[in-house]
């Protein structure tokens, strides 16, 4: 009896440092466990951060398979995502999470042309306390306009402001109403540097102040066999008055071409309310007229 107490205690005894060692594991070893960390994409606009050609200033959206800035791991995070030139050294970025919890933003500075690699490390971590296990490394252009003139790149293929419109008029000038679109049609794709090039291209009050209540679409080819691309602006609720449509001169083409020169559109906001007043005080002048016209119909009966 004595034996077989002994040999079942041995048996647990094996079993609870099987289970043990098997919880270790799945809490640590290479972001394993119930629920591993991954990198679920990187993303420059729509368009995969592996080997793309952008901008300076873009912003790079990394996904992940969990929650990755809670509170309790944001900080470390943030500090184990970088990006790094040709010759390794730093660049300068700023990390900060996105809407959803899986999510980092990184903002790109103001680099100089060339290679860059993105790295996160693999203590990457997310609140479940799973980790990346190893190290990522993304591979990236940043491109600036390399010519003088027009376009840059020595004239070849510039990148031009084709046309801006609202419906079928042109912006400049125009009267809009508080809320509508403008579609904006460049001379070559645009597509690869959208999320960057969007930020270059702003509605602006009176007084300087950019519109927040701003959307646009993504580039696409118009219905010809041009080579350009245009996105359609939505704009909502603009208050009465003049506003400019800014397009920056660093616009960013496919082919690495920029705009070189600023754009600035001017138009008006129709105000409602003097429309209304417009009308009613025309309506009024329109009676008072035929008053006036019955009265002297009627004088003129009198004198006979």
């Amino acid at each position: 009896m004595k034996q077989t107490n002994r040999t079942l205690s041995i048996f647990l005894a094996i079993l609870m440092l099987f289970s043990a060692a098997t919880t270790a594991f799945a809490a640590g070893g290479n972001g394993g466990g119930n629920n591993p960390l991954s990198l679920v994409s990187a993303k420059v606009g729509d368009a995969d951060l592996e080997g793309a050609k952008i901008a300076p200033g873009s912003e790079i959206a990394l996904t992940f398979s969990n929650n990755v800035t809670d509170e309790s791991v944001l900080a470390g995070n943030i500090g184990r995502i970088k990006v790094k030139d040709s010759s390794n050294a730093a660049a300068s970025i700023t990390v900060t999470p996105g809407a959803d919890k899986a999510v980092f933003l990184v903002t790109l500075g103001d680099l100089a042309k060339g290679s860059y690699t993105l790295t996160i490390g693999q203590d990457f971590a997310a609140k479940s306390g799973s980790t990346l296990g190893t190290k990522v490394e993304i591979g990236f252009q940043v491109n600036k306009g390399n010519g003088t003139g027009t376009g840059g790149g020595n004239g070849e293929s510039p990148l031009e402001v084709v046309s801006v419109k609202a419906g079928d008029k042109d912006l400049e000038g125009a009267e809009l109403e508080p809320s509508g679109t403008i579609t904006i049609t460049f001379s070559r794709g645009m597509d690869i540097n959208q999320a960057a090039n969007f930020e270059r291209i702003g509605i602006y009050d009176k007084d300087g102040k950019k519109v927040s209540n701003v959307s646009f679409s993504d580039f696409r080819k118009p219905d010809t066999d041009s080579k350009g691309s245009f996105t359609v602006l939505t704009y909502q609720n603009l208050a009465p008055g003049e506003y400019t449509l800014k397009l920056g001169k660093d616009l960013l083409a496919n082919n690495d071409h920029t705009l070189e020169k600023a754009v600035n559109i001017t138009f008006t906001v129709k105000d409602k309310d003097a429309e209304r007043v417009d009308f009613i005080r025309s309506f009024l002048d329109t009676i008072a007229e035929l008053i006036r016209q019955i009265i002297d119909f009627f004088k003129g009966l009198l004198r006979k």
